[in-house]
């Protein structure tokens, strides 16, 4: 129990250590205007929740964060965009958030051995993408047929499909979102004519 407390506690000195050295990496970076040392950043272990402030850590470019107990991936991970190597294989993971798009500098996505079965479409955002590993996944029955063999082709066929998929559905969604938006927009105007319009009658009385 005691050796337990005493490497969660070890975890989260390096993780505030590994903030604080990205926060003046930044100011580095502002002050003489040159690139900084980038990050690898090793996390195994029972690790049963992503800490969010590891997506503080902008800088990382290789995260590995196999054999843990995790079960889902915050939606901030889309904050390391500088990220190119994710291994998050052997855990539990049962979905991967849409955030997952924003790391548009990911070459290699470790994610055998976990609990997905359908991937979010803004995968196809990933162009960079070269090595997939989805092996050991109870994907869904269109997924497995997209992954295939996990083969370089099959993968960029799988990336050419998510991003068609992206694409159409974004032009899809965007007008609806800009129509319940001007709708909304219309809602409060009305009701403000109509409050007004009631104090006005109230001052009259």
């Amino acid at each position: 129990m005691l050796q337990q407390t005493d490497t969660a506690v070890k975890r989260h000195n390096c993780l505030n250590e590994l903030t604080m050295q990205s926060r003046l990496m930044t100011e580095d970076e502002n002050r003489i205007g040159k690139k900084s040392e980038w990050f690898r950043l090793n996390l195994t272990g029972p690790v049963k929740n992503f800490s969010r402030t590891l997506c503080q850590l902008t800088y990382i470019t290789t995260l590995v964060i196999k054999n843990n107990n995790l079960e889902r991936l915050p939606a901030e991970l889309g904050n390391l965009t500088n990220l190119v190597n994710l291994d998050a294989s052997c855990n539990k993971l049962q979905s991967l958030p849409a955030t997952i798009g924003d790391l548009i500098e990911l070459r290699a996505l470790i994610l055998n051995d976990n609990k997905i079965v359908d991937l979010p479409f803004e995968i196809g955002r990933l162009l960079n993408l070269r090595h997939f590993n989805l092996n050991d996944n109870p994907l869904s029955t269109q997924v497995s047929q997209l992954y295939g063999d996990g083969s370089d082709g099959q993968i960029r066929s799988m990336i050419r499909y998510y991003l068609d998929y992206y694409c159409a559905c974004s032009k899809f969604f965007l007008p609806s979102i800009r129509v319940v938006v001007a709708e909304q927009k219309h809602i409060q105007r009305k009701q403000q004519r109509l409050l007004l319009l009631s104090l006005r009658l109230l001052i009259k009385v």
